[in-house]
């Protein structure tokens, strides 16, 4: 008699990979608060991130490097924009494969389409413009969710994980747009986070690789869903914390199904806001000194929101620091949507300065309309003041 056997299921296929994902390139970006030079170093730092994320994939044996959406600023950059970006891919010692984002959708005016971008482009760059899988090598599948127009009617990312149905592949979703749990809208292409949970919980993907949020962000409690971040910083750092960031990827699976997710600065850049209370002398001697220990200013901007209130003298000091700094820094400005600093027209310090004749009368009618009622005609008189003060040597 033949024992009969139950049929053993096959063995699951193993699957691992390591990659990185990075997105908000924003190439061309340009920064009213930079001027001269300053841009163009700025310029230079945005592409150097790029050509440092190819090292970085080099260094962490990355197979290949995801951009999820807005590589480009705007569809029309300049043709050395375009060029010089993609002279930088094509030192890549992998793969790289470009999402259209937002900035730089596919639609019909499309950068991708364009001659320059044709003619250029290295045989390693990839640009994702068609909905849906995408094959890297066996075992390991791209989702790609790229912008058809900068105006999408639906969810793209949800789009694609209805059509999914269970596989043996590690699959990375390349998406690009806000969450609803992060950035509630009534847009119809907002992205639910609960989709791309229930997806990621059901194994029907292993990652979600987002970009749009400038700040590298874990979204849900897998610690499969992330926005990476733009490589570069674009805003300040009250609105933007995590930025100048790639992230490395490494995914399994089989037997054990695992995530590691592991962040690598690659950005030199800061945008810094500094809010302060100043009442005086010591207050302005504290801020000098907090501009003072800023590191690397060559390549930070500080955008100061001041409140309180100075005399003349602290004015004139203000004055001097502004422009001692700001040839320290890439950029020095004051926010003018929190910066309060009033300055008191003190009649004793204007006749302090041993002013005569007709710059003595021009400082006392100055010192009476900085107290008018006109606001207008009031900051106008104080700047005046703070000039004289300053030219006749008050300020030492």
């Amino acid at each position: 008699m033949t024992a009969a056997f139950a049929e053993l299921p096959e063995a699951v296929p193993e699957r691992e990979v390591t990659f990185l994902h990075t997105a908000d390139w924003q190439l061309g970006m340009t920064r009213h608060f930079l001027a001269g030079q300053a841009q163009h170093t700025y310029d230079a730092a945005r592409l150097d991130a790029v050509v440092a994320i190819g090292e970085l994939a080099g260094r962490t044996g990355a197979e290949f490097v995801v951009v999820c959406g807005d590589v480009f600023d705007d569809p029309r950059v300049s043709s050395q924009v375009i060029r010089r970006t993609l002279d930088a891919l094509a030192g890549y010692p992998v793969p790289v494969y470009l999402l259209p984002g937002n900035h730089d959708p596919a639609d019909a005016t499309s950068i991708y389409r364009s001659a320059t971008f044709q003619a250029a482009c290295p045989g390693t760059v990839h640009v994702l413009d068609h909905a849906g899988p995408v094959r890297v090598r066996d075992g390991i599948t791209l989702i790609a969710a790229p912008w058809a127009s900068k105006k999408p009617t639906e969810d793209l990312i949800a789009q694609q994980l209805t059509r999914l149905a269970p596989g043996d592949d590690i699959r990375i979703v390349v998406g690009h747009g806000g969450l609803d749990t992060l950035s509630p809208s009534d847009d119809p292409a907002i992205v639910a986070a609960d989709g791309l949970e229930r997806a990621v919980d059901e194994a029907l993907v292993d990652y979600v690789a987002l970009g749009d949020r400038h700040s590298v962000t874990a979204v849900g409690r897998s610690e499969r869903i992330w926005y990476a971040g733009a490589p570069e910083v674009t805003a300040f750092d009250h609105v933007e914390a995590g930025s100048g960031h790639v992230l490395e990827v490494s995914l399994r699976r089989g037997a054990e199904r695992a995530v590691d997710v592991t962040e690598h600065r690659v950005g030199r850049w800061s945008f810094r806001t500094v809010l302060d209370q100043v009442d005086g002398a010591a207050d302005l001697q504290r801020l000098r000194d907090r501009l003072s220990d800023i590191p690397d200013k060559s390549r930070t901007v500080v955008q100061l929101g001041l409140v309180g209130s100075i005399g003349l003298a602290e004015q004139a000091q203000f004055e001097a620091l502004l422009d001692e700094f700001g040839d320290h820094f890439a950029a020095l400005k004051l926010w003018e949507r929190k910066h309060r600093l009033t300055v008191v027209a003190d009649p004793t310090e204007v006749s302090g300065l041993g002013l005569t004749g007709y710059a003595a009368e021009a400082a006392a009618e100055l010192a009476e309309r900085a107290d008018g009622p006109d606001p207008g005609d009031a900051a106008a008189a104080r700047a005046a003041l703070g000039l004289l003060f300053r030219l006749a040597g008050g300020a030492r």
